[in-house]
């Protein structure tokens, strides 16, 4: 056999959606039957990826199974295998790798390394496996692994390798977070190199809760080059003939896979008599920096609000950077058909923020209504005989706001997009209730600098957003002139210090080590921690950094650390 051929099905599934799910599978598998010996599917494909406590019902877990036995009955009017993903159930559950084919299980791989960090709960669930699984078709070994196993130097690959498998086949749902995406390929073409063999990297794509997964299935060779590479953020299925003669060469010439281990598992041969057509590899743009991001964040959004089935998106357009970012982002992702901008001015609202509302509006295409506050929070001052204004009256004016949004919310079924950033709900510069109201927060985990960042970018697309917004102080508009840096540091430099505690863990001192004055360091890490209550209170929002506030982020409430 000169070539065999591999089709990468990296495809977006939902969660619970079971019949769905399978169903997608089936499809995608019928379509390139005839030209696949086979179809990769991600990982837990049936289920969709994370079931989390789902997990704990039996129902479900057996649901999973019927499912299973669907696609197995369907394989016997194809030719091709398929390697499918699963929480696979008998007496103990293990998140497992099952390969289907012409009416039978061909085997069943449990994932080996479970991971149980960061928005990994895995052990939770799931026992760990300890056997390998091989196959073969037409003489070709394929070894194969989940997700966690193959980011372990010591894991089933080498052992395949050592066993003759000339392919390793590793299916994914790997979430993204910003410059992930480099490490994971140059550590996936050192699997490549070390064990001479094609690597096989299947990733999940699209949007569940809080997580994203970026796709950008890989292909690549025994000599460490990426062949192929899939869409970044979209599905894609497409299917790659992958010549032997690499493998073969290197290892006639390369004395490092020459001894065997003792034992080697017994592998099935598949003979697939068919004449394929030989399909040659092609290597999409993998996006970088700002287009990385924003990418990400539509997604996010718009997996959010298509799975949970919202006619429209609604947001408070104050006229400020942080609002136009999440309207650009609600249109771009859902189409501006499906958004409306909330305008809602009071006494302390400048001219300047109403002309830059009313131009975002008009250049973006969306809905805008508009709806002055100062009657409502005249009679609230009234009935609660406020005769002064101090920060409650400024936080009443917010959660006036936000009480307009969730009424919009109830009498259409639409979904209200909070428009807080990272640095504002790190250090607690957001009004519970108020502001950081909303059913999802497009930008939770983007801090204020990088928002004018995405801002920038987004303008070099379509320049929508009005250009004074870059410019102007950043206020929330609750008092005669105030601006942010009244109560805050520069953004540069508060978004530096959150980043270095947040996201590289560096204790106080070495903070100030970087050269940042000791008390504002104090001063930002204090207002950090008493800021922990609003955060538990706030919607979910798209995961783009290695430390998003939410399952990545679990600090205790009562807390009287101050190291």
């Amino acid at each position: 056999m000169e070539f065999i051929n591999i089709c990468i099905a990296q495809l977006n599934f939902t969660v619970g959606d079971l019949e769905g799910n399978a169903e997608k599978i089936l499809e995608v598998w019928r379509s390139k039957d005839e030209e696949a010996h086979l179809v990769v599917f991600p990982e837990l494909s049936i289920s969709g990826y994370p079931p989390q406590d789902l997990l704990f019902d039996r129902g479900f877990l057996k649901e999973c199974q019927r499912q299973l036995e669907r696609i197995v009955e369907f394989s016997k009017s194809l030719n091709s295998t398929a390697v499918l993903g699963m929480p696979y159930y008998d007496g103990e559950l293990f998140n497992s790798l099952v390969l289907v084919g012409r009416g039978k299980v061909f085997g069943i791989y449990h994932k080996t390394f479970l991971p149980n960090y960061s928005v990994f709960d895995e052990k939770r669930y799931f026992r760990s496996g300890s056997r390998p699984l091989m196959l073969s078709i037409n003489g070709v070994k394929l070894g194969f692994s989940v997700c966690e196993d193959v980011w372990h130097p010591d894991g089933w690959e080498r052992y395949y390798a050592l066993c003759g498998a000339e392919v390793l086949i590793n299916i994914n749902a790997s979430p993204y977070y910003a410059n992930k995406y480099s490490f994971k390929e140059n550590f996936l073409k050192a699997r490549a190199q070390d064990n001479l063999a094609y690597v096989v990297y299947v990733n999940l794509v699209g949007a569940q809760d809080e997580l994203v997964f970026d796709g950008r299935s890989l292909i690549i060779d025994p000599e460490g080059k990426v062949i192929y590479r899939a869409k970044a953020f979209e599905e894609s299925v497409k299917t790659v003939s992958l010549p032997l003669s690499k493998v073969r060469a290197k290892r006639l010439m390369d004395l490092r896979l020459r001894e065997r281990p003792t034992e080697c598992p017994s592998v099935e041969n598949i003979l697939d008599q068919r004449r394929l057509e030989y399909f040659q590899a092609t290597l999409e743009p993998s996006p970088q920096g700002e287009e990385e991001i924003y990418n990400a964040l539509l997604l996010g959004l718009k997996d959010y609000f298509y799975k949970n089935s919202f006619k429209k998106a609604v947001l408070g357009l104050s006229g400020g950077i942080d609002s136009a970012l999440v309207a650009c982002l609600a249109a771009d992702a859902l189409g501006k058909e499906k958004v409306v901008g909330v305008f809602m001015p009071s006494q302390y609202t400048s001219e300047e923020s109403k002309r830059y509302v009313l131009e975002l509006s008009k250049n973006l295409g969306i809905e805008l209504l508009t709806y002055p506050i100062d009657p409502i929070f005249e009679s609230y001052k009234d009935s609660l005989g406020s005769k002064e204004l101090t920060v409650a009256e400024e936080n009443l004016q917010a959660r006036i706001r936000a009480n307009i949004l969730f009424y919009l919310s109830n009498k259409h079924g639409w979904l209200v997009l909070s428009t807080s950033n990272k640095s504002e709900s790190a250090v607690g510069y957001t009004t519970i209730y108020g502001d950081m109201a909303g059913g999802f927060a497009p930008i939770k985990d983007v801090y204020k600098t990088l928002v004018y960042k995405l801002a920038k970018y987004r303008n070099s697309i379509k320049p929508d957003i009005p250009e004074g917004l870059f410019t102007r102080p950043p206020t929330a508009e609750l008092r005669p002139n105030q601006t942010d840096q009244d109560t805050l540091p520069p953004y540069a430099v508060l978004d530096r210090i959150l980043e270095l505690y947040i996201e590289e863990g560096y204790t106080f001192e070495e903070i100030v080590k970087e050269g940042f004055d000791k008390e504002l360091v104090r001063k930002v890490l204090e207002m950090l921690r008493k800021a922990e209550y609003k955060r538990k209170q706030a919607p979910i929002g798209t995961k783009i950094s290695k430390r998003a506030f939410g399952s990545d982020w679990r600090m205790p409430l009562i807390n009287f650390w101050r190291g």
